[in-house]
């Protein structure tokens, strides 16, 4: 489980004076990146590779609105890995256990030279322990 704390600032916010719904979408997407390197798979590890991860899809549910100066806590976790793919799930919370959105991302691995799929390198996958179930939620 792979974990990061952010502040909402204003520029997060949107004009219904919560957080835009697309910021979500970056904070789930950087804490998979982050994820990834604190784990030895950096981008530049992934060039040497001559492969990536692409999104396939992301299913988010927006459970209750952030406001600016809310302290938030991203978790990640990839939940299941197939010969080319990968499901991650997120969990965005409030610093007091209040979830405010979860979202479920399916990755494939491609090559970058033949932009087709590509089988995941033992040594990736073992990389990261697969969490099947979420964890609790809280509130």
């Amino acid at each position: 489980m792979f974990e990061q704390r952010r502040t909402v600032v204003a520029a997060d916010i949107d004009a219904l004076g919560h957080v835009n719904n697309l910021r979500y979408l970056e904070w789930v997407l950087a804490a998979a990146i982050d994820h990834s390197e604190a784990v030895g798979w950096s981008l530049a590890r992934y060039q040497e590779l001559g492969a990536a991860w692409v999104v396939r899809s992301h299913a988010i549910e927006y459970l209750r609105p952030a406001f600016v100066d809310d302290d938030l806590l991203v978790r990640t976790w990839v939940s299941e890995m197939t010969k080319v793919s990968s499901r991650r799930k997120t969990t965005v919370s409030r610093a007091d256990g209040t979830t405010l959105a979860r979202c479920e991302t399916l990755w494939v691995f491609v090559s970058r030279r033949a932009h087709a799929l590509d089988r995941v390198p033992p040594e990736l996958a073992a990389a990261f322990p697969l969490i099947p179930d979420a964890p609790p939620r809280v509130r």
